[in-house]
């Protein structure tokens, strides 16, 4: 491994330094089954997707939009169960990063999951703990750099900011070649 760049990871602490509010709704989301959407919700996620896969080759564009409706969200969901206890302590139990070039990006920009799931005050403490754990890990290596993206989401970082992924890239890239 040469370099690494995490894109607004996810930090084993995040759940702990959350606030309680946050905590409690995260289990009671973890303790529900989700029903189906329906033919109307379905419509309303395609019209909100559509946007997000516009710059997408049309052959495509559509598939996607549907695996994401039908499938990436149930995945998701389940996956999410299991992140803070399970993800969580594997990350505790993993061996320190690598000295390599680390680039740590922070996106504190809208993203409508979030904005859906928490009131503004909610959010705003999550993304305070996230910032700091995200400079912290930045900090744990000797070649580490944080940065802040204020204008993109944590879901879309790649669709939102693709020039800010490209440079994170050729920064790391960069410093590889030193």
């Amino acid at each position: 491994m040469a370099g690494l760049l995490l894109m607004d990871p996810f930090h084993e602490d995040l759940h702990d330094r959350a606030p309680q509010k946050a905590r409690e709704k995260v289990e009671q989301m973890h303790n529900q089954e989700w029903p189906e959407p329906t033919p109307e919700q379905l419509q309303q996620a395609r019209d909100q997707a559509a946007p997000l896969f516009a710059k997408w080759p049309e052959p495509v564009r559509q598939p996607l939009i549907e695996h994401h409706l039908t499938t990436a969200w149930k995945a998701g969901l389940h996956e999410d169960r299991n992140l803070y206890g399970e993800v969580a302590g594997e990350l505790r139990r993993a061996p320190d990063l690598p000295d390599v070039p680390l680039l740590v990006l922070t996106v504190l920009g809208h993203d409508d999951t979030q904005a859906q799931l928490w009131p503004e005050e909610t959010l705003r403490q999550i993304n305070d703990a996230k910032t700091t754990l995200h400079a912290q890990l930045a900090a744990s290596v000797p070649h580490g750099e944080h940065q802040i993206l204020d204008d993109a989401g944590h879901g879309w970082l790649h669709e939102d900011r693709p020039d800010a992924v490209l440079q994170a890239i050729a920064d790391l890239l960069r410093k590889t070649r030193r």
